[in-house]
């Protein structure tokens, strides 16, 4: 039997991997804000999505992306499945549908975030003009089925797509159709985590109405404001949606690691290969290992835990940082206004004790149902006594607060407040995203969803 331990590594203990969490604590002087963004690809006559190598299709898109734009290939074996920009700390990747991911760099402001995206929208709409195709930024597919959409061409996806029929109905529509932008911030140590989990796995669905963009399924309206929360729900409940031990008071790593200890594996990769250890929990292959096939031994190491948990998907995700994971994907100004809503709240300690007061008698299950109503009746729902309207209100001038107070200017002189503004108006409007398209389909669109791929939404 051979036994396949990494070079250099030592079998973890529990303890390991809760310091893990431990060793992503950072001073405040040293916070980032990372950006992420995804985004759908079609071709401007058919309006059918773009495939991989199909022309024109993904790797045309990466080919110009390298020659003219200076990135880097990345490959799964002979395929290329992202792009890295070493210098800027950032990378382009691909969902298994083909959507085009941008991971931006760790910014130390949102001016450095803005500007990021403008360059990357810029790089988008050249290739787009060059080849005939548009971007969308929606949530979900306004149209295609996921039969219809790329399949793209990375192993751990292929693993994915097998695996996904088995733990919910709506994996495959989840993996393909759906897109999200995130934001990924820091903490200072584990009680200064623990406070801004809570914060965020309770403010998840009401931050996230503001950006509802995705009320279209197979080119009819569903009835719903976000497709795409609707299809998370039945995806894989033992690694997706909102974690009962992040509304307690005294949630801490430990906790979040006894939960992803017992969630299911996909893989493990070893000499350049995935290996797929049956699915046991990752509990299961830190005590016992795994045997293949082949009768090769696998012993559990720090880079299995960390691609582990790569593949949790909590609408908050803990991994060296925190991930708000819950917002439809949008145009330039929503993805800026999500990091600038979470930024001004999670980097300002009195914004965010504040939004702890409001929230601290919230449960798991009030935040489930206030979910579900969200997604049916968006900015005039009643919670809790709130409205609302109201608590966003709230939320979003104390997070304008925080960023004012960080008094960190452009070369026009303006703070980080002025991000806000979409979300202002979307309050004062009282029109999600998602209210607006919908509007348009009956109003202007005659009850068709073709013109929605005009707007591109870059």
């Amino acid at each position: 039997m051979k036994n396949n331990i990494e070079r250099n590594s030592q079998i973890p203990t529990e303890l390991d991997l809760v310091n893990y969490f431990h060793s992503g604590s950072k001073s405040p002087k040293d916070y980032k804000i990372g950006t992420e963004n995804e985004k759908f690809l079609f071709h401007k006559g058919s309006l059918n999505p773009i495939h991989y190598s199909d022309g024109p299709g993904i790797v045309d898109v990466f080919n110009i992306l390298i020659d003219q734009f200076h990135w880097s290939p990345i490959f799964d074996g002979d395929n290329i499945i992202g792009l890295s920009d070493a210098k800027n700390d950032r990378n382009i990747s691909l969902e298994p549908g083909g959507q085009i991911e941008l991971s931006g760099s760790k910014c130390s402001n949102l001016h450095q975030t803005n500007e990021e995206f403008k360059q990357y929208h810029s790089q988008i709409e050249y290739i787009c003009n060059e080849l005939n195709i548009g971007a969308l930024g929606l949530g979900f597919c306004p149209k295609w089925g996921f039969k219809e959409m790329a399949k793209v061409p990375k192993t751990r996806y292929t693993i994915m797509r097998e695996y996904m029929p088995k733990v919910g109905s709506h994996g495959l529509d989840m993996m393909h159709c759906s897109a999200t932008t995130q934001v990924n911030l820091d903490y200072s140590d584990e009680n200064d985590y623990s406070k801004k989990f809570r914060v965020a796995m309770a403010l998840q669905p009401l931050i996230s109405v503001m950006f509802f963009n995705s009320p279209f399924l197979n080119g009819r309206l569903t009835g719903l404001l976000s497709n795409r929360l609707r299809v998370w729900a039945d995806t894989d409940n033992d690694r997706c949606g909102y974690l009962p031990f992040a509304f307690d008071d005294q949630n801490n790593f430990e906790d979040y690691t006894q939960y992803a200890l017992d969630v299911p594996m996909y893989f493990i990769y070893r000499n350049g290969k995935y290996v797929v250890p049956n699915h046991i929990s990752f509990r299961n292959f830190l005590s016992n290992g795994f045997v293949d096939g082949n009768g090769d031994k696998f012993s559990a190491t720090i880079n299995d835990w960390e691609t582990h948990l790569s593949t949790l998907f909590p609408q908050v995700r803990l991994k060296k940082f925190l991930e708000m994971r819950g917002a439809d994907s949008g145009n330039h100004s929503s993805i800026i206004s999500l990091a600038s809503i979470w930024t001004g709240l999670m980097y300002n300690n009195k914004a965010l004790d504040e939004v702890y007061k409001i929230i601290s008698k919230w449960t798991h299950s009030d935040v489930l149902h206030l979910e579900k109503c969200l997604n049916k009746d968006g900015l005039n729902v009643n919670f809790l006594g709130y409205a609302v309207l109201d608590l966003l209100k709230e939320f979003v001038s104390l997070s304008k607060q925080g960023l004012s107070e960080r008094n960190i200017r452009n070369e026009h002189d303006e703070t980080e407040e002025i991000y806000l503004e979409p979300l202002f108006e979307v309050l004062t409007k009282k029109r999600t995203p998602s209210d607006v398209l919908v509007d348009d389909f009956h109003r202007e669109w005659s009850n068709e969803v073709k013109p929605i791929y005009s707007k591109h939404y870059l």
